[in-house]
């Protein structure tokens, strides 16, 4: 490709009259002031905190205090504070104390107070020179407020000086969840117990437990033991893995312990591909019915209804002659044995009081605009459809069920980790589909809540320094810092992005003409220009937020400008198009020597930019979703996506340097964007933002 005359580029651009960004209202959970305020990372954020000013010394043995009436419901509470204090190097004493009694200096005291006016899982926590006192409007207020004390400890090696502060606290949303699919990709008890305590640590409260799928239902099944056969299931996809009921319980009480209900679900009766080759007929049928009702009352039978209060029926994308028929036959027996009923929306309608989780991409005021029943949102909690950055925005920005506060009928959030495609290493999944950096930013939202809603946040960054911005950009310094000291050993990829600022210049028609076609940008002539905030942009939200016009086939340019004190070398996160991890559907690996199977490339001071080395140039083009098909047997790699493949090596001279980056649009469901995230090395091997570079 031709040199590009850049000095003549960005003289034009310099002389073009900029768009501005339209004017939009956001309104936070908490003040910039209150935030800033804080001397440790916070996540989620308290919703009401004061310090004091003293500090907490606990340099001798700590006293942990209980009244002997609460001795049951803090049992939990006690065990997590005992580790946390062994983390940090206090040593502890528990011991119970007569109701009302003096509380002596130096001690930590745990109590329930039903009378607080909090709501449920609410709390007050106070810290002060004389020790730690916490309150729990009930045991799992109590819980939380451990796990708020474990985030203002500091880190072990360090002088043991906690500052002073009194916290009142409770959720905006009483349903605060995490969906774990293992009916496609098994994982291990083990695993899924480090997730639950990572969950727990940011007070998520339920874990959705996906159990079955296409590949092969999960559960033992005694009486129909041919569900368990590897011969029923789907090769390639763990086929001789499953869960015993000892294991369910297991796992059921060590989510109880740290305050998580599991919701177990039985996907019927879609979703259920191994469902005739096992018993000759589909789930639909009579016959179908009679099976699923026994194995309904087997699993109620080994799992009590107060581990499980909810049974999650699935009901997603299907077609069956009978459906009300069907979803009746099922939710009469899930509520037979004291259960709840939860299904899918869109889906087969469940009778009603059945809690329906939302889950297409869609604003949840347009499903629920007048329904009368109970429910859960996941519109857009899909961690496995986006990218590890547009993710995080998204998240941070959202307005859990359209509502501020929970009430009876919007009960809260669920965040879903899809992991369609058949994965072989599993330790692949979170750093693949980013959940942890979006179960940290989502539990902000969802514990937090957002007082009001600008959907056009969720994909398109606020202008720079705006309140909204600033309060985005604030958030991910909290979440740095977690990723750098709470997650050493866990996949954690984020780099905070908000700080880069971009141009945009097009669209450019490209009908008729190859992927790579080039437009005035690349020979000088920017045209009209619109600004852009972040390093991570949604094309097609953009050309709907300037109200450009669009087309199938079109090309946009992104510009920048980077500053270097010195001449010198640094990295940057660049991506191009990012396939979802449900399907395979993207132009595939670019390639060799092209940075984009799309057509897209880079340039730095008017020289194309070196592509990287790819190890496996030109595969994995699907241009049609491969749900159910060969293509979704084939594992991702670290090198589809720009997060987990080394960054790229970029050399900048002393002062201004000049980026620009054509993306092209070549088919009508390509994930059109662009990312583009100066990083530099971190702690644990991983790459963090690089702080240090100006933008213009």
């Amino acid at each position: 490709m031709k040199t590009l005359r850049l000095s003549i580029l960005f003289l034009g651009l310099a002389l073009t009259a900029r768009a501005q960004q339209p004017a939009a209202t956001w309104t936070p959970p908490h003040t910039l002031e209150e935030l800033q305020a804080a001397p440790v990372a916070l996540i989620p954020f308290p919703q009401q905190i004061t310090w004091s000013g003293d500090h907490w010394h606990p340099n001798t043995p700590q006293l942990l205090l209980y009244e002997e009436a609460d001795k049951a419901k803090i049992k939990n509470a006690l065990t997590a504070v005992q580790a946390v204090m062994t983390a940090a190097g206090i040593k502890t004493t528990a011991r119970s104390i007569p109701a009302g009694a003096k509380v002596p200096r130096l001690a930590v005291c745990l109590k329930i107070d039903t009378t607080l006016p909090l709501k449920a899982e609410g709390y007050q926590l106070e810290v002060g020179a004389s020790g730690v006192r916490i309150t729990g409007k009930d045991a799992a207020g109590a819980f939380y407020a451990i796990q708020t004390l474990k985030q203002l400890l500091p880190q072990v090696g360090k002088q043991i000086s906690v500052p002073g502060c009194r916290i009142t606290d409770a959720p905006a949303f009483s349903l605060r969840g995490f969906m774990h699919d293992t009916g496609r990709n098994f994982r291990e008890i083990a695993t899924l117990k480090r997730t639950l305590d990572l969950l727990a640590a940011y007070k998520f409260n339920t874990f959705h437990w996906h159990l079955t799928d296409n590949p092969a239902w999960r559960p033992e099944s005694k009486v129909f033991p041919q569900l368990n056969d590897p011969k029923n299931r789907k090769p390639g996809r763990d086929p001789e893995k499953g869960y015993s009921f000892d294991e369910i319980r297991d796992l059921v009480a060590y989510a109880r312990e740290r305050c998580i209900t599991i919701i177990p679900e039985l996907d019927m009766p879609g979703h259920s591909a191994y469902f005739e080759p096992t018993f000759g007929f589909k789930m639909g049928t009579p016959q179908g019915m009679a099976v699923l009702e026994k194995l309904i009352d087997e699993f109620c039978a080994e799992i009590p209804a107060g581990d499980c209060p909810i049974i999650h029926l699935g009901s997603d994308e299907v077609h069956i002659p009978d459906p009300k028929v069907f979803m009746q036959r099922m939710a009469d027996r899930v509520k037979s044995h004291g259960r709840r009923v939860m299904v899918w929306n869109p889906g087969l309608q469940g009778p009603p009081g059945s809690i329906e989780q939302l889950w297409y991409d869609m604003d949840p005021s347009e499903l629920h605009a007048s329904a009368n029943h109970p429910y859960v949102d996941s519109y857009a909690g899909y961690l496995n459809s986006g990218n590890a950055l547009n993710l995080i925005q998204r998240y941070f920005f959202q307005q859990v069920c359209n509502r501020s506060q929970g009430d009876s009928l919007a009960l809260g959030g669920i965040l879903c980790c899809w992991p369609d495609t058949r994965v072989v290493d599993k330790e692949k999944i979170p750093l693949h589909n980013p959940v942890w950096p979006g179960a940290l930013t989502y539990s902000e939202a969802v514990w937090c809540g957002r007082p009001t809603y600008n959907s056009s946040y969720m994909q398109v960054m606020p202008g720079k320094n705006t309140l909204a911005w600033q309060h985005f950009h604030e958030f991910e310094e909290r979440l740095a810092f977690h990723r750098d000291h709470y997650f050493a050993n866990a996949p954690f990829p984020f780099a905070a992005f908000s700080e880069v600022t971009l141009s945009l210049s097009g669209p450019f028609t490209t009908a008729g003409q190859p992927a790579d076609a080039s437009f005035a940008p690349e020979t000088g002539s920017m045209g009209a220009i619109y600004p852009l905030t972040g390093g991570m942009q949604m094309l097609p939200e953009v050309i709907k937020y300037y109200h450009l016009p669009d087309s199938t086939l079109e090309t946009v340019y992104l510009s920048t400008e980077i500053y270097s004190e010195t001449a010198r070398q640094i990295h940057a996160w660049v991506g191009f198009e990012t396939a979802a991890r449900s399907t395979r559907l993207s132009a595939g690996i670019p390639a060799a020597g092209q940075w984009d199977a799309n057509g897209g490339n880079v340039w730095v001071n008017g020289k194309p930019l070196p592509a990287p080395q790819w190890q496996q140039p030109g595969a994995n083009r699907y241009l049609t979703h491969t749900w159910e098909r060969p293509g979704n047997e084939i594992p991702f790699t670290d090198e589809e996506f720009f997060w987990s493949r080394p960054p790229t090596a970029i050399a900048l001279q002393k002062g201004w340097n000049k980026i620009l980056i054509r993306v092209p649009r070549s088919y009508a469901e390509q994930n059109w964007q662009c990312a583009f995230v100066p990083v530099k090395a971190g702690p644990n091997g991983r790459w963090i933002e690089d702080g240090a570079l100006r933008f213009r």
